[in-house]
């Protein structure tokens, strides 16, 4: 991690406008040691290309403002707080995203993706109610594994929805794709016997993604008296209930 040295002036890349902290060049080459030493290491990070530099840079102050905003939440998060968590200059935040909403909007694209990820994963080749289960069971695992992440990803959405619509739009994109995913799989069961030809995909999936967002929510007012994990798993088995019988 680059971290900037108090009185020390930055250097700005030629070919990216990023900037990197000054450091002393060394008097001597530094001594060798075994593999994985310092000095290996930083070899590696000199073999970066410009590209890749960005994307760790990026990465760093991505998870940095996660940290932030776990912490403090949206509104006493500052871009110059995020790139000198992350290890760089104060300025280099501001730079890269330009401004609050753009870097939370970084970060809910990172959430999505992590999410579509995890979720095409424990859903697979499914379809029907067995892909409806398997994604709620991947949710419940992700909320396990994820726990931080979507207490921020939901303090970005509640915080920011009333005044931002770059992030409104972000956020009913997002709300959209989770409502189409539901429909379709009780299209499905429908198709095949599993679910009453008289259920609407398109209100139990409202219905379903609603309860899904009332719940986090829950969680996030007073996390100690709100299981996520079996309050998950209470929907998915009350839903499945009402659209069989």
């Amino acid at each position: 991690m680059y971290k900037t040295r108090r009185g020390a002036g930055p250097h700005r890349s030629r070919t990216d406008g990023e900037i990197f902290p000054a450091t002393k060049r060394p008097l001597r080459a530094p001594r060798k040691g075994p593999a994985g030493t310092t000095g290996e290491a930083n070899s590696a990070l000199r073999r970066l290309t410009q590209s890749e530099r960005v994307a760790l840079s990026d990465s760093r102050m991505l998870d940095a403002a996660v940290q932030l905003i776990d912490e403090r939440g949206t509104g006493n998060t500052t871009l110059k707080e995020v790139g000198q968590l992350a290890g760089y200059s104060r300025g280099l935040a501001s730079s890269r995203f330009g401004s609050k909403d753009a870097l939370f909007f970084q970060l809910l694209e990172r959430f999505n993706l992590r999410w579509k990820e995890d979720s095409a994963k424990a859903v697979g080749l499914r379809a029907g109610l067995d892909a409806f289960r398997s994604a709620n069971k991947g949710l419940i695992e992700f909320f396990r594994n994820e726990a931080k992440f979507i207490r921020v990803m939901y303090l970005i959405a509640y915080e920011t929805v009333g005044s931002s619509e770059l992030m409104r739009k972000q956020l009913a994109d997002q709300h959209e794709a989770y409502r189409h995913g539901v429909a379709r799989w009780i299209r499905e069961a429908i198709a095949v016997g599993d679910a009453r030809k008289t259920v609407s995909p398109e209100r139990i999936a409202v219905q379903y993604v609603a309860s899904v967002f009332g719940i986090i929510y829950q969680w996030l007012v007073h996390p100690d008296s709100v299981d996520c994990g079996q309050a998950l798993a209470d929907l998915r088995e009350n839903t499945i209930q009402v659209i069989k019988s």
